[in-house]
């Protein structure tokens, strides 16, 4: 676990922003917290903060704003956002004044569009329908590999199963995933999850979502999800 990063991401209402921050998390191997968790962290601790939320009419959710007031001018931050209207437009701007009255650079800013269901969107059942997506969520992989090569990890090897992974020398051994997974793919042993059913899998990522340590990797190429999509197309109920 890297231990000089650390994300914090504030998501309200769809999640939409923590899919972008759990993807840089697994890409930088490093811890990813909510504004009431890293209130209780040392967060000056670290080198590095991302900081990300949904954009509330045009800026980062309070609580967001609040935690970047408690980082100190020897670390350094980069900026994420997921907003509803189809441009960003000048949303991560009281961020960054935040961030430059603290002498804080920031190394790097991400935004991609996600579901959107106030204003005017209710007529409509809702705007940027499945935003972010895996793409989206593969682009902000790329960016903090861009900004931060030196921490970022290759997720192209499996280890111990063909598309899903568990990095032992990670795993706490806390058993969320086994707790979460509607298809039953891991099972306990030695009191650490091994994966026994990996055919099962939907790829569906709440084992990675509700991973604490971002020890979880599930990997596919087109070609596999299609294949996967196949396997369970008969399926009627869990």
């Amino acid at each position: 676990m890297n231990k000089e990063i650390l994300i914090i991401c504030e998501s309200m209402y769809h999640g939409n922003t923590k899919k972008l921050a759990a993807a840089m998390a697994r890409k930088l191997n490093c811890r990813l917290l909510n504004c009431e968790e890293a209130s209780s962290e040392n967060i000056e601790d670290y080198k590095i903060i991302g900081l990300g939320s949904g954009i509330y009419f045009t800026a980062h959710h309070p609580k967001l704003l609040e935690a970047a007031g408690k980082m100190n001018n020897g670390q350094k931050a980069f900026i994420f956002s997921t907003h509803g209207s189809p441009f960003l437009g000048k949303y991560h701007n009281s961020l960054k004044t935040i961030l430059d009255k603290q002498g804080i650079p920031v190394i790097g800013e991400f935004s991609s569009r996600g579901y959107d269901c106030t204003g005017p969107y209710i007529i409509v059942g809702g705007g940027n329908k499945g935003k972010p997506n895996e793409n989206d969520e593969m682009k902000a992989a790329r960016f903090v590999n861009r900004i931060l090569p030196q921490y970022c990890k290759g997720t192209d090897t499996v280890h111990n199963g063909h598309n899903v992974e568990i990095r032992y020398n990670e795993c706490i051994g806390c058993n969320k995933c086994y707790a979460v997974c509607p298809m039953k793919v891991f099972e306990i042993k030695d009191k650490k999850p091994i994966i026994k059913n990996e055919a099962d899998c939907t790829h569906c990522s709440l084992c990675i979502n509700n991973c604490p340590e971002q020890a979880i990797s599930i990997h596919h190429s087109l070609k596999e999800a299609i294949a996967i999509a196949k396997r369970h197309a008969r399926r009627t109920s869990l």
